[in-house]
Order: structure tokens, then C-alpha cells, then sequence
């Protein structure tokens, strides 16, 4: 023991010695060569330096000294690249090889090699990065697209990560590597600081680590997210570089902003790397997830696509639905039977049912019982006895597999651009005609919500509408955010009911036959989303607001809204509203709303636009909009 402290002690002594030497040691370059190599836009990639468009500078979004060679507070690309060099050529004797610059920084070393002669760097074995990454065996990286989840505001938009894949496939590739990115939030914060301290950087974030079934697990059997896998097509080379920056970044802190630099931004600039890869910029001073899909799908790779094949991983409900909602009404009823009495497993021996019918039966309970599992531990013991005696009776019946067919969504990058905006011309029964203009950042309302999104949800941040009648321009409506959660799919059987909630907060017109009376308005709703089949919905919420006091009308209303979806195409879809509304101030005012809204979309040169026509009491409105 003593003689391995005097060892180590002897290592580190000579290590500062020869370190000090060879600090006041001029490099073997020309420095016309190492500040133009500094200067390059590869150099100043891997060390993470960016641009502020507000301050017009430069600065290094890593803020961790471990990732630097140079002091932090005095740092520049020039003596970072300096330093990262007399590191390299140091004559220094490590504890682990893990510690050499090579393996804490293997894709400069990789890269700087293609810029200095570094031949007389003797290369080094880096156990740890080798285990981590896998290399040789891992061939491949994957872009992991997981759907929005409205249970959680950081969730709303969707979210990305990584996978290195290697040649040993198994089941959903569960043992893989994934990489993601993401904020250090505390556990016990709550909603509004999170929100406040996401859009001004009050959060670290980091790139970490994990096995993918740690995610699968998250996204597929708790938050029932459903994930999209873009395999991408890169060679050897790239593909190992990619891996080795990925790697040094590993732990190290940047900070974090929901609209701009966040996980799809971190993920995105990845690629960026790559000389190679051709990236259409995204421009919006918002990232969004979807929008990394789309842009990733399009992208070349020495002039191919970058991505070679997208396959769709299904949630566990998204695998019970889609074999719930093609039985018929009495392979429906079944189910419903046996769900509410295990012992109704008996029916399918007395009925005449044929034996494919039968398998379909046991089939979506069986996928039925593992939704449950997933989502409810309260009764997770009846659950698991339950499922247990759906299997063994699945096991008396002969061989087969119930025959469904695969119901595979839009994938996101096929769907339409995240934000939208709209002009329209209308006429107000009481004030004329005039005009709307409406910008909505993101993401969708209850008639453009498609793969990716909630269907017939709603989900909104900072949406402006404007009018211009009787020659003034007024705001009709400004919402800070406005969510609809629904269950576009539910099949009524205990514990999968159809709940549906509804929040808005911002301002807004309390009527349409008036001017210059919107108000700050915070509402709430609760009800039922019944989905008839897969184009129609019925809808009933009940709830209120607090409003200023427009008009003395009162500063609280209660209300009820009966809502149809109806879905007739592809392309085409309405959706009716009725709201009855009672201000508890005042007894003598109560309203009656109606509005009709019909959305027609279409496609041209992969541009997306939809004509929208709308009818209220007060209002009719034709509208045009762009979505980008």
C-alpha cells in the first residue's frame, strides 16, 4: 500500500515538472498556422464557441473548466488550441490512460491530427471511451423522435435523443447506448418557476448517458409516448468522430433555454459537424422538436439522404388502441364483458365465436392489461392476477396470431411546419367588415393537430389575433398558453374513461359584437372527449373564468361547452363548439355562443396552407393560412 502512494506520488511530482517545462516550450508550428486553424469553423465547433446574435459576440456555450484546457474566465479559441496542443505533446506519464488528452478529447485529437503533423504522439488505448461507445461493433447512429406528452409542461413539444447502434440486434435495440440532453431540474419544482427559470436560463443542462430501454421504458410504458427512430446513414469515419465528440461532452454544462437552446438545438448542432452533411438551418427564434425531424429527413449526406430508414415504435396504448378500435361491436362488447367480470372468459367457450375472433379478443385484452399495468399501481395485484388468467386461457387455444392490421401514423416530418399564420377578411353582423391577422408561433389548435400532436388537442404559446373594424385595430386575442388535453382514442373501459381537461390564460374578447373590450381572462374546464370511431368525437366540459370586469358584467362566469370533431378526410375537417355561460355577479346577464369552424388544408411544392371558414352569432370569417 505504502509503495503504491509513493509511486503515485512520484507520477504526479514528475508530471508537474515536466508539465512546467514544457508550458515555457514554444510549439513546433507556425503560429500563422495555429490562428488560422483556431479561427476555422470546425476548431471553434468542437469547443463549443457560438454566436450571440443579441451582443453580436462570440462565447462559449460550455461553461464546465473540465472542458478546457485554458482558464475559463480568460478564455480563446487561439490559446485553447494552444494549450489542447502542449497537452497532447506533453511527455507525461497519466495514473489511467483514461486521463491522457487523447481519451478525454478523442475528436480534436482526431481532427487536429488532420491539421498538424502530430506523428510523434504515441496513440493510446482508451479503455473507457471503447466500452462506452462500443467501437468497433456500434456501426450506426439513430435520431430518436419521442411525441409531445401534455401530462407535463416539458414535455408539451415533443423531445429528441440519440442511439448508437451496433451490429448485435435485439428487441427495439433495449441494450443500445442513447444519449440525451436536458435540464437539471429539482424534483420538487413547481410548474410556474419552471416555466420562468426554463426561458430566462436559470437551469444547468447536460449530456448524459443511458441504456435505451431506460427510455423506452419512460416514453413507451409510463408517459405512453410514442417514438420514432430516423436511422441515419454516415460512414465509418464521420460516424466514429461524431461518436468521440458526443463523448467529450458527456457531463459537461451548458445552460439551458426552452425556446432556443434545448435539447433539440444541442441534438441538431451535432450534425453540424459533419462537412458532409447538408442541414437546412432552422431559423425560428424557437426550436422545436418536430422541426429537427423535418429538417434531419431532408438533410443530404454525400448527396444521398442522410437519413436511410424510419421506423415507428408504438406506445403500450397506442398498440392497445389500434387493435381496440378494429374489433366490431360485438368483439367490442366482449371485451367490455370480461374486463368487468374475469369470469365472463367463459362466453368464448359457450358462443359460437370463430377462432380468429376469438384470438382478437384475448389479444387486446392482453394489450389491454399491460396499459394498465403500466399506468395504475393501486390495483396493479388484480391487474397482474387478471392478465395472468387471460394468458392461460390464451394458451388452451391452438397456435395462431390474431391477424390486425398495422396502423402506422403520419411520421412527424411528414406532417405540416409548427407555425402558422393567418389573414382573413370578416364581417361582424353589428360592426361590418374588416379584417384578422393572427401569428401563432406554435404549435396546433383542435382542426390541425396531427402526428405528433394530440389529436383534436390543443396546445398554444403566445398566439396573437388581431382586428381592424370600424377603422380601429384591436387585439382579439393574445394567449399565453392554452392547452386541451383529450383522449382522442379512449375506449371507455374501466380506467381508461374519457377525461379531457382544458386551461387558458391571456387576453380575450368576451364577445364578438364588441370593440376594445378584450380582458385578461384565466379559464378552466373539465369534461369528457368520446370518441365515436376514428373520425368523430364528442365533447362536454364544464367549468368557468376569472375576467376583468368588462362592462360590469362581473369578474367570475361559470360555463359549459358541448363540442363535436369530425374528421371527413384527409384534408378536410370541422368542428362545432357551444358554450352556455352564467356571470355569478351578475344574475341578469347569461350568453349563448356558437361557433362552426371548417378547415380545408393543402399542399403545394411541399408548401403548407388551409382555408378556414368560421361561423359565430356575431361573425362570419374566410381565412388563408401559411404554416412555417
Amino acid at each position: 500500500m505504502l509503495f503504491k502512494i509513493f509511486l503515485v506520488l512520484i507520477i504526479v511530482l514528475t508530471n508537474i515538472s515536466k508539465a512546467q517545462a514544457y508550458k515555457n516550450q514554444a510549439l513546433p508550428f507556425s503560429d500563422q498556422t495555429i490562428t488560422a486553424v483556431a479561427e476555422s469553423n470546425k476548431w471553434q465547433k468542437l469547443i463549443k464557441i457560438e454566436q450571440n446574435s443579441l451582443l453580436k459576440n462570440s462565447e462559449f456555450a460550455v461553461h464546465s473548466q473540465s472542458f478546457y484546457f485554458s482558464n475559463i474566465k480568460t478564455l480563446t479559441a487561439k490559446s485553447e488550441l494552444i494549450n489542447t496542443l502542449k497537452a497532447l505533446l506533453a511527455d507525461k506519464a497519466y495514473i489511467t490512460p483514461d486521463e491522457n488528452p487523447q481519451c478525454r478529447f478523442p475528436a480534436r485529437y482526431i481532427w487536429l491530427k488532420t491539421q498538424f503533423d502530430l506523428s510523434q504522439i504515441q496513440t493510446v488505448t482508451c479503455e473507457k471511451f471503447l466500452k462506452w461507445s462500443k467501437l468497433p461493433n456500434s456501426k450506426s447512429l439513430s435520431l430518436i423522435f419521442a411525441t409531445g406528452y401534455l401530462g407535463n409542461p416539458a414535455s408539451y413539444y415533443g423531445h429528441t435523443l440519440l442511439k448508437l447502434n451496433s451490429d448485435k440486434k435485439t428487441t427495439l435495440d433495449l441494450l443500445e447506448t442513447s444519449v440525451n440532453f436536458g435540464a437539471n431540474v429539482p424534483e420538487d419544482e413547481d410548474p410556474i418557476t419552471y416555466i420562468i427559470k426554463g426561458v430566462i436560463g436559470g437551469y444547468d443542462a447536460n449530456f448524459t448517458h443511458s441504456k435505451f430501454y431506460y427510455h423506452t421504458q419512460n416514453y413507451l410504458e409510463n408517459e405512453l409516448r410514442d417514438l420514432w427512430e430516423y436511422q441515419l446513414n454516415l460512414d465509418k469515419d464521420d460516424y466514429q468522430f461524431l461518436v468521440a465528440h458526443i463523448w467529450e461532452l458527456i457531463g459537461q454544462n451548458f445552460t439551458y433555454y426552452f425556446f432556443d437552446k434545448n435539447c433539440v438545438f444541442r441534438m441538431y448542432e451535432l450534425f453540424e459537424l459533419i462537412d458532409d452533411i447538408k442541414l437546412p438551418s432552422i431559423k425560428a427564434p424557437w426550436v422545436i422538436p418536430q422541426e429537427a425531424a423535418r429538417a434531419i429527413n431532408s438533410a443530404t449526406y454525400k448527396n444521398l439522404p442522410l437519413v436511410k430508414k424510419t421506423i415507428y415504435i408504438p406506445s403500450r396504448q397506442a398498440n392497445f388502441y389500434s387493435k381496440y378500435w378494429q374489433l366490431n361491436k360485438l368483439l367490442k362488447s366482449s371485451v367490455k364483458a370480461i374486463v368487468l367480470d374475469i369470469e365472463q372468459l367463459k362466453l368464448l367457450n359457450n358462443s359460437k365465436m370463430q377462432n380468429e375472433d376469438k384470438l382478437k379478443v384475448l389479444s387486446v385484452l392482453l394489450d389491454y392489461y399491460q396499459y394498465l399495468l403500466a399506468i395504475d399501481n393501486e390495483t396493479k395485484l388484480e391487474n397482474e392476477g387478471n392478465y395472468g388468467k387471460i394468458l392461460a386461457y390464451r394458451y388452451q387455444l391452438p397456435i395462431g396470431k390474431a391477424q390486425f392490421y398495422e396502423n402506422v401514423p403520419i411520421s412527424p416530418h411528414n406532417s405540416r411546419p409548427s407555425s402558422y399564420i393567418q389573414a382573413a377578411v370578416l364581417h361582424n353582423r353589428k360592426l361590418g367588415n374588416g379584417y384578422t391577422f393572427k401569428l401563432r408561433p406554435a404549435y396546433y389548435d383542435q382542426l390541425d393537430a396531427e402526428s405528433g400532436h394530440v389529436k383534436n388537442g390543443v396546445l398554444k404559446m403566445a398566439e396573437l389575433d388581431l382586428e381592424y373594424l370600424s377603422d380601429k385595430l384591436s387585439i382579439r386575442q393574445f394567449s399565453i398558453f392554452e392547452v386541451l388535453s383529450v383522449k382522442s382514442q379512449a375506449s371507455g373501459l374501466p380506467q381508461d374513461d374519457y377525461d379531457a381537461w382544458r386551461l387558458y390564460l391571456g387576453l380575450k374578447k368576451q364577445e364578438d359584437n364588441c370593440l376594445n373590450c378584450t380582458d385578461f381572462t384565466f379559464q378552466g374546464s373539465k369534461g369528457w372527449a368520446v370518441p365515436l370511431n376514428n373520425f368523430t368525437t364528442l365533447g362536454a366540459y364544464f367549468g368557468g373564468a376569472f375576467v376583468e370586469n368588462y362592462q360590469d358584467r362581473g369578474r367570475v362566469y361559470a360555463s359549459s361547452h358541448f363540442t363535436l370533431n369530425q374528421i371527413i378526410n384527409d384534408n378536410w375537417n370541422f368542428m362545432i363548439d357551444i358554450e352556455a355561460r352564467k356571470y355569478l355577479e351578475n344574475e341578469q346577464i347569461s350568453l349563448f355562443n356558437y361557433r362552426f369552424e371548417t378547415r380545408y388544408k393543402y399542399i403545394v411544392n411541399q408548401n403548407y396552407f388551409d382555408f378556414r371558414l368560421a361561423l359565430s352569432e356575431h361573425e362570419t370569417q374566410l381565412s388563408l393560412g401559411y404554416y412555417w
